[in-house]
């Protein structure tokens, strides 16, 4: 029962995020589907393990596309947060992976232990939104879904669109696309991976990391980059007995491990300039397996505007496998 990174079969669209047009919020709701109490969501409606990790609260439904699910951010989690306590993009990336998780459980019937493959996850957010002390505590995150499918009655596909709202004022905007299959499914998908994969990965040598400090880090089980042949370029490493990394067993790298390897490198790049991007676009388009190296580059360059464009992306056996784009706006500063 986990988010697996999807095999992204359209065509990339490198240089921005797919530009949307956001709905205003529903109506009244009809119903409450689960009240914002964060003792009400079950861990497994977010694919999630420890309740820590749980950032929905409660959902409640406008109409059979149109949904708001409370989320908490919580104070002190190191893997969502910087060295002086900003909250890091993966974090509303992480908001939105477990928002429309939930939506689909709660409000469209997907059963549990259906797999979910995410072929990408972006978010627009104000980056002052995002610094300590004053980022929010509890958000509203408006969900409505687009282009759903079914298959024997149960969504096979869909788009989602959120709009992010601390204290009634919106402050973002994120979505993404999966598809989703049963168990079964999945399994004749990934080959015999599912039995093999997670056992080799716990058994196989694990690279020292470049230093914690240097990739905005404070501890090293936390570093998912390995120093590479040249500045720039590094290797994918992931401590598998790290719970915050993996908080329960996969049968290759989680989309959101490699979100905290691109964050890292992007600190690493620019140096002491502030990581404060005003959006985030993730593409996968392969499974990042655990037995084969996965290089990671990074390229910076400026937008025209005064801003910058940061590309992280990752090969694996000669091939491209997801590319991460961070954006800065010249008002981000």
């Amino acid at each position: 029962m986990t988010t697996n990174i999807g095999i992204h079969r359209g065509r990339h669209r490198h240089g921005g995020i797919r530009k949307t047009v956001f709905p205003a919020r529903p109506a009244a709701p009809l119903r409450p589907c689960i009240p914002p109490s964060a003792a009400s969501v079950d861990t497994r409606l977010v694919h999630r393990t420890h309740r820590k990790d749980v950032l929905p609260t409660g959902i409640t439904k406008h109409d059979d596309r149109h949904y708001t699910v409370f989320t908490q951010w919580p104070a002190d989690h190191r893997r969502f947060t910087d060295q002086e306590g900003n909250f890091l993009p993966s974090l509303v990336i992480e908001s939105v992976r477990q928002a429309v998780i939930l939506v689909a459980h709660d409000g469209l019937g997907v059963p549990l232990g259906h797999q979910f493959l995410v072929s990408s996850a972006h978010h627009r957010v104000d980056p002052s939104r995002l610094l300590a002390p004053g980022a929010p505590a509890r958000l509203e995150l408006d969900v409505s879904i687009h282009d759903l499918k079914h298959r024997r009655g149960v969504p096979s596909s869909l788009q989602a669109r959120v709009v992010i709202r601390a204290d009634g004022e919106i402050i973002g905007t994120g979505g993404g696309d999966c598809s989703v299959m049963t168990s079964e499914v999945y399994r004749r998908l990934r080959r015999g991976r599912t039995d093999t994969a997670w056992t080799a990965a716990i058994a196989a040598p694990l690279p020292a990391p470049v230093p914690a400090r240097s990739v905005g880090r404070t501890h090293d089980c936390d570093v998912a980059l390995a120093p590479g042949d040249t500045p720039g370029h590094w290797l994918l490493r992931a401590d598998v007995t790290n719970e915050l990394m993996f908080d329960h067993p996969n049968d290759h790298m989680p989309a959101m491990v490699l979100l905290d390897a691109a964050q890292q490198a992007a600190h690493a790049v620019l140096g002491e300039r502030p990581f404060r991007p005003s959006s985030c676009e993730v593409l996968c388009t392969r499974y990042v397996e655990f037995d084969s190296p996965c290089s990671v580059r990074t390229d910076l360059r400026d937008d025209g505007t005064g801003g910058y464009v940061l590309s992280v992306t990752g090969q694996q056996n000669g091939e491209q496998v997801f590319e991460i784009l961070f954006r800065e706006l010249p008002s981000a500063r």
